[in-house]
This record gives structure tokens, C-alpha cells and sequence, in this order.
């Protein structure tokens, strides 16, 4: 099937957030993307005030397509711009396309509100199979036929070369001389998540520092004070560190690189749209995470099956427990794993774009998904 070319001049809406989310960080870098794979973007900032309606008709006029991003962090509190936007690009007679991140995970609410936003969006593109499963089984949205492609998630942070270690990482390397096992997590810390989990494995298994690269999601009710208060009921919180938002990305790979292995249990299961589990992959560390629900959903992610294929990712059971990954830090060797290859960023970026770019193909119908995901992750 020939994909036919998208629209040149493609508007993206992003936030005006200082420290982006990672749905975030994912429209901005697709909109950085869209001119090396032949297209024109302009990124334009809301903030859910009236002004920007003004501002987004005023640039619609100049564009051919409509692209946002859900959910993103800081839009939580704006829920009627995107909306007001696809009704925009409808009235403008342009194309849109709504880049679904999550569905299942969402509060009831926020998926009424997101629903909303599909119905009026012209193309769907999803970040995962399991998102899309999730939002094909909803009762409404279930007999919603609009074309729809799944887009492979690159990690966020390019592979640039490490700074000197951060204040924090003296922590790490002294228990790291003291023999301690540094296992980390990278990212948003939020209950959702299971970050928690991480505790229990610390506190199962001999000789583990834990250092949680990143910080706690604002406006979730007193995560941060249940967590510690989770590490000190453990009695770990002597062998954990949170390092809060960095965002640097050489001061981030130099922190990646005091780890040994990285850790993560999701209930869902790994699923392609974890970004940041592609971030630690890149760094040559061994991440231990439970198997996707799907057997094929990481098919259509060239870093992904690269990392399964070289041995950095290693996956145990779905439902595996606190035993289950203790068992698998111990076996870890001391020779280490090889990291994604620096051109895995780039193509990872390009693969995504231009699986958006496919979305918004005047001709897009629903089978590219499949299609397309296969044909992008040659090697």
C-alpha cells in the first residue's frame, strides 16, 4: 500500500509548560521532526486563554492540518481549547488529527472529555496496540470508524554525550562502594505507575541502593508523602534517592550511567508508548520490566525489538512478583549490555512522524496501521 503524502503545513497546539510531560515532549519533538521528512510545522502555545482561540483560527488560516497531542499534563485544567481547535480546523476545511496517548489508564471524566475530542477529530493515532485495544472496547467509541495509525514512542532524551555527575550521584557511588546494586527508575513518579513496587524489591533483595530519576507528579493527591512514608514502613528509605525534575539531558545520561539495572512493573505490562523505558535502554543498562499483556506489541517498534534482540530488555512474567524480579537481579552478569545504537534516536523520531504524517495522508484508511507499523521498523 503507498502511503500518500500529508499535508506540508501542519499546525501542532502545545502547553506552555517550562518542564514538560512526555506526551508533552512527544509533540514538541514531532513538530521538530516534521521537516526531515518533508513537511512544514508550526508549533503555536495555549494556555486555555481566550486570546488563544483567536490566535489558533488566525493560524489554521496559514496551515493544511490540525495535530494535538492528549492527555498532556498541564492542558488538565484546559479542557474546551483543543476542542474549540478541531472544530477550528473542521470550519477551516483542514485536516486534524488527535494523538491519543492514553484511554484506559484515564479517569472517567477525562475519557468523556478526550471521547469528546475524537469525535470531532478527522484521523485518530495512537501511541500503543494496547491503547488502541483499550479504546476500541469503550461502549461509545467502540462503532467510531474514522482511520487510524499507531505511532512507535522514541525516548525523550537524545543520546548526548554525559556532563560530569551531578551533586546527587555522590550518594550512588558511595553505595555503590560499599557493594550496593544501584537499580533505577526513570520518570514520573504517580501511583498508576507502581514506582511503589520498586520499594519492595529494595527491600526484598540484599544489597540495593534505588535512585528514582525524576519527581512526583503535581496535583495527585499526597503521592510524594505516601511514598516515603511506603519506603520508611519498608524501613528502605536509608537506601532510596529522588533526584526531582532534571532537565539536562547530559547531566540525565551521566545519572543513567551510575546505574546497574533499571526496574519497572506496570499493570498493564510493558507497552510500546513507555518512553522512558526506551530512554534507559539507550544508555547500555539492563532494564527488567514484566511482559506486555500483547505478544505482538512491540512489533511495529524498531527500538524495542532491537533491545530484545540484543539482550538489554529483559522481560519476566506479566504478573510477576516481588520473588520474580529479585530472581532476575540476581542473574544478572557482570558483563554488561550493548546500548541502542546512536541512530536508534533519529530513526525512532522519523518512524514516529512519519506514522502521524500517514494519519493525516489524504487517502488514510484504517489497515495502514498495521501495515505501516511493520514496514517502519527495518532495521
Amino acid at each position: 500500500m503507498t502511503v500518500e503524502p500529508a499535508p506540508r503545513k501542519t499546525l501542532f497546539l502545545v502547553s506552555t509548560a517550562g518542564a514538560p510531560c512526555g506526551v508533552e515532549a512527544f509533540a514538541r519533538g514531532i513538530a521538530a521532526t516534521w521537516g526531515r521528512i518533508g513537511g512544514e510545522a508550526r508549533s503555536l502555545s495555549v494556555s486555555g486563554r481566550l486570546r488563544d482561540l483567536a490566535a489558533i483560527w488566525r493560524a489554521l488560516a496559514e496551515a493544511e492540518a490540525l495535530a494535538i497531542n492528549v492527555p498532556v499534563v498541564a492542558w488538565k485544567a484546559m479542557l474546551l481549547t483543543p476542542l474549540a481547535a478541531l472544530i477550528m480546523a473542521r470550519l477551516r476545511g483542514r485536516v486534524s488529527v488527535l494523538v491519543l496517548h492514553e484511554w484506559a489508564d484515564l479517569d472517567w471524566r477525562r475519557r468523556i472529555v478526550v471521547g469528546a475530542y475524537a469525535l470531532v477529530a478527522q484521523r485518530l493515532v495512537f501511541s500503543s496496540p494496547h491503547v488502541r485495544s483499550g479504546f476500541e472496547e469503550s461502549r461509545v467509541m467502540r462503532f467510531m470508524n474514522k482511520p487510524s495509525v499507531i505511532a512507535p514512542i522514541p525516548s525523550n532524551i537524545p543520546p548526548v554525550a554525559p556532563a560530569a555527575a551531578p551533586p546527587v550521584a555522590a550518594r550512588l557511588r558511595e553505595a555503590k562502594a560499599r557493594g550496593a546494586l544501584i537499580v533505577g527508575h526513570f520518570g514520573s513518579i504517580y501511583p498508576k505507575k507502581q514506582c511503589g513496587f520498586v520499594l519492595d524489591v529494595a527491600q526484598a533483595a540484599r544489597g540495593v541502593f534505588c535512585v528514582f530519576i525524576g519527581g512526583f507528579v503535581k496535583g495527585v493527591d499526597r503521592v510524594e508523602e505516601e511514598f516515603f512514608a511506603k519506603a520508611r514502613d519498608l524501613r528502605v528509605d536509608d537506601r532510596i534517592l529522588v533526584t526531582g525534575y532534571v532537565d539536562d539531558f547530559a547531566e540525565l545520561n551521566a545519572l543513567f550511567r551510575e546505574v546497574d539495572c533499571f526496574v519497572y512493573r506496570f499493570p498493564e505490562g510493558l507497552t510500546s508508548r513507555r518512553g522512558s523505558v526506551l530512554a534507559c535502554l539507550q544508555s547500555g543498562r539492563p532494564v527488567i520490566v514484566n511482559a506486555p499483556r500483547d505478544a505482538a506489541e512491540l512489533d511495529h517498534h524498531r527500538g524495542y525489538r532491537r533491545a530484545l534482540a540484543g539482550g538489554s530488555l529483559r522481560l519476566v512474567e506479566g504478573a510477576a512478583d516481588v520473588a520474580a524480579y529479585v530472581e532476575a537481579l540476581a542473574s544478572l552478569g557482570p558483563r554488561g549490555v550493548e546500548p541502542l545504537p546512536a541512530q536508534s534516536y533519529d530513526e525512532c523520531w522519523r518512524d514516529a512522524a512519519t506514522a502521524v504524517a500517514a494519519a493525516l495522508a489524504p487517502r488514510a484508511r484504517r489497515p495502514i496501521s498495521a501495515r505501516f507499523s511493520r514496514a517502519s521498523i527495518r532495521a
